[in-house]
């Protein structure tokens, strides 16, 4: 008898215990006070975007013609001026530039002739020969010779892509010759060659002279200076503004925070899957040579930010009457309600600009009371 006195008394106990501490864990949970604190609240707006060089260039032929050899490849390093091809024209370029060339040297004549003829006219009407209109005729013809000789002379420079350095060396070639020397490609900046488009013995057509803009043989980039490209939802769009500043983490860097600025907002959005973007551009202010076009970047956009100011956590906010309201301390069972303004937002917190001072204490409000609107 005494043992099963003992058991029952053991029991009781257990279930005593236990059922004491989930009136604790009950209690803890149905109370659990929120401080309101002073402090830095900030507004972020958060994106995935991806690399890109500030300065890159498509590197195309003035001249139409077969590519003879590369003197760079993909990775090469380069600076402006630097040998990148070259191009073997083709016979109609040649041609063209040959009968351009040939109306140059008939404009050089004509003008000439005309020049003479009007040094000779100036003679005769000093000696009273000539009358003043045959005078006038004469310096007519010789100024519309000169018209005449430049334009053939742009056209030349126009069929040789603008090159001044080939054009000068077209004016010196034998008029009696049938080829043209090889045509060179120079890198316009310093940089590292991207990629490769073509390969040695295709044709390219010129830059200079189709519609499409010409073939491009390489992609020259300089990447001493990236850029970040992301898109912002339109919803959060009005919130960015140039100038701001940004957190970013790569992928492929991590434990790496870089910081960035806004440079450049499109004024165009681009729709999508029925969702509207915009791109923003940001600059990278602290990079380093480990970063690479292409990489995936985070990008965390300060959008606002408010200091020295009360907050509390959103889940800490409830509605009274239709208002922000919070849950404070009572002894009775009544709940006490108390109206609160909200401020700046951010994910986790709300500012509160009045209705609540620093230090004072709310409660979480039950699963069940309405939310403000976060």
């Amino acid at each position: 008898m005494k043992k099963w006195v003992i058991l029952v008394v053991i029991l009781f106990a257990v279930v005593l215990v236990y059922s004491l501490r989930g009136k604790r864990n009950t209690i803890a949970i149905d109370e659990e006070r929120i401080v309101v604190t002073r402090g830095d609240v900030i507004v972020r707006a958060t994106e995935t975007g991806s690399l890109v060089p500030m300065n890159a260039v498509e590197i195309k032929s003035e001249q139409a013609g077969e590519v003879k050899k590369f003197f760079v490849q993909a990775g090469s390093r380069v600076t402006a001026g630097t040998l990148l091809a070259t191009l073997q024209p083709e016979s109609s370029q040649v041609q063209r530039v040959a009968e351009a060339r040939a109306r140059v040297s008939q404009g050089q004549l004509t003008w000439d002739d005309a020049q003479r003829e009007d040094t000779r006219m100036t003679e005769l009407f000093a000696k009273g020969f000539i009358a003043k209109k045959d005078l006038e005729g004469a310096k007519k013809q010789a100024e519309n010779s000169k018209i005449q000789y430049d334009l053939s002379k742009k056209q030349l420079l126009l069929a040789l892509g603008g090159n001044k350095v080939l054009y000068e060396k077209v004016m010196r070639m034998d008029m009696t010759t049938e080829t043209m020397d090889d045509f060179s490609v120079f890198s316009p900046i310093s940089g590292t060659v991207l990629e490769m488009n073509v390969s040695e013995g295709q044709i390219v057509s010129s830059g200079m002279s189709t519609v499409t803009g010409g073939t491009t043989l390489m992609k020259i980039s300089d990447l001493s200076k990236m850029w970040i490209k992301t898109k912002i939802n339109e919803v959060n769009i009005s919130q960015i503004q140039e100038g701001q500043k940004a957190d970013i983490r790569l992928d492929a860097i991590p434990n790496q925070v870089y910081q960035g600025r806004v440079v450049k907002i499109s004024p165009k959005g681009e729709k999508a899957d029925n969702i509207i973007t915009y791109e923003v551009t940001l600059e990278i202010i602290n990079q380093d040579a480990r970063l690479k076009p292409s990489m995936t970047a985070n990008v965390d956009i300060v959008t606002a930010i408010e200091k020295n100011v009360l907050y509390i956590p959103l889940i800490a906010l409830t509605q009274s009457n239709g208002k922000p309201a919070v849950l404070l301390p009572t002894t009775s069972k009544e709940k006490k309600y108390q109206i609160v303004e909200v401020g700046l937002k951010n994910e986790t917190v709300a500012v509160i600009t009045k209705g609540l001072s620093e230090g004072d204490s709310v409660l979480l409000p039950n699963k069940d009371e309405p939310h403000e609107d976060r």
